[in-house]
């Protein structure tokens, strides 16, 4: 429980045991075709499945409005956690922020159009709530993966969001966290010199996990290297203070101001639009972290997956490239999403 506490944790730095979408049964299309091999899908009590998600309104050192349909931030840090409850193995996979996906978008008036073709991080500025935000982040994700509702019937069971302004507020309920410097980056402090091992206060975790603008090589694939180290380095300091006090997990969650999605529990499932009242995108104050998880759902998850195998983080094969539009863009392999959903929620044989 506590290791994997401190996974999910940590992961949320850079930012159940009941299923959303099928109780019983199966949570997937029984059976698929790929490749001409029949690919059938395994029991969704045997999976969890949560999305965390770290999510920024700071583009370009400038802080954006934080009201309306587009402002809702873009989510910088995608992680996909899968418990597997057969094999007790935790699936990690991180998701570039720049990966060209069909994201659904709205106008300036709420109203929803046909999905664009743009880059995932800008699914979570779509939205006029903050649980909006996030229910179109988990959207594209599902749509990457070919595992979405309309699609194969599935969906991911909860996720976990937090504004990436609350990493300073974390890292010192933490007490520091502990580094080693492996490139120069005295751009963003002067103490980071390559090769420094370095107890980073709430600042300077922050511009380590956050800063890309003037960094290295300024790419997103050098600080999603920075915010793996980071992520794996809390883990382990989260993991020491739960050794002193089984309930110093919960306790931080606390801490970092939860607030609870709405509409993925009133309603069972995730809700797009102005249909219900949700959490204003502005409204963060104290507040940095939104899940659609009741707090049982949560620590009864993390009681199931005691002393799983904790897997190497995944990443989802493609080719950076410049843009027409001068951005940066991520395009993944054919296929690439739908085989690694396969991989990990099917099996090739009976």
């Amino acid at each position: 429980m506590r290791r994997l506490m401190a996974c999910l944790l940590a992961a949320l730095c850079i930012a159940a045991a009941l299923p959303a979408c099928a109780e019983t049964g199966y949570g997937f299309l029984i059976t698929r075709q790929y490749n001409g091999q029949t690919y059938y899908a395994r029991p969704s009590g045997e999976l969890t499945t949560v999305l965390l998600i770290g999510y920024d309104h700071n583009a370009e050192g400038q802080l954006e409005e934080l009201h309306g349909y587009s402002n809702g931030g873009q989510a910088d840090f995608l992680l996909l956690v899968v418990l597997d409850h057969r094999y007790d193995q935790i699936h990690l996979l991180q998701i570039d922020r720049d990966t060209m996906a069909r994201v659904r978008v709205t106008d300036a008036k709420g109203r929803q159009h046909d999905r664009s073709a743009i880059q995932i991080c800008l699914a979570h500025a779509y939205g006029n709530t903050r649980e909006a935000n996030n229910a179109n982040t988990v959207l594209a994700v599902e749509t990457l993966l070919g595992i979405e509702a309309a699609d194969d019937g599935a969906c991911i069971d909860w996720y976990m969001a937090m504004d990436i302004s609350g990493i300073s507020r974390l890292n010192d309920l933490l007490g520091g966290v502990t580094i080693t410097i492996r490139e120069d980056l005295t751009q963003i402090d002067p103490a980071m010199t390559a090769g420094a091992r370095l107890t980073l206060t709430g600042d300077q975790a922050e511009k380590f996990c956050r800063s890309r603008r003037g960094v290295g090589d300024q790419t997103n694939a050098s600080r999603m290297e920075r915010q793996k180290q980071y992520m794996e380095a809390a883990s382990g300091r989260l993991l020491e203070l739960s050794r002193a006090d089984a309930d110093y997990g919960l306790k931080l969650l606390d801490g970092m101001g939860v607030i609870y999605d709405m509409a993925a529990q009133s309603y069972g499932g995730y809700s797009f639009g102005p249909a219900y009242e949700g959490t204003e995108t502005g409204d963060a104050a104290g507040r940095w972290l939104m899940t659609s998880a009741q707090r049982k759902t949560i620590v009864a998850a993390l009681a199931n997956a005691l002393d799983y195998e904790l897997l190497e983080t995944e990443t989802l094969p493609g080719e950076h490239s410049l843009g027409t539009n001068g951005y940066i863009r991520y395009d993944l392999e054919k296929d690439a999403g739908v085989h690694w959903a396969l991989s990990v929620f099917y099996r090739n044989e009976e």
